[in-house]
């Protein structure tokens, strides 16, 4: 019998792990949430995510810095 696990979501920028706001929120949405806090992700892009144990890792980059 397979036995199902709810992933929890983690938003992961500059070395820090950031709490899921609303799990009904796309990853773009949550990015879009922080950028009160964090003002270089806007603009930024959402790494697809990562699993580690039990969480999904989603990674924001910032654009900052970027050549090209």
């Amino acid at each position: 019998m397979a036995i199902l696990v709810a992933l929890e979501r983690v938003f992961r920028f500059s070395g820090r792990d950031l709490p899921d706001p609303n799990p009904n929120m796309l990853p773009s949405e949550v990015m879009d949430h922080y950028v009160s806090d964090f003002p270089q992700l806007l603009g930024g892009k959402v790494v697809p995510p990562v699993q580690e144990g039990d969480r999904l890792i989603y990674e924001f980059r910032s654009n900052f810095g970027d050549k090209g």
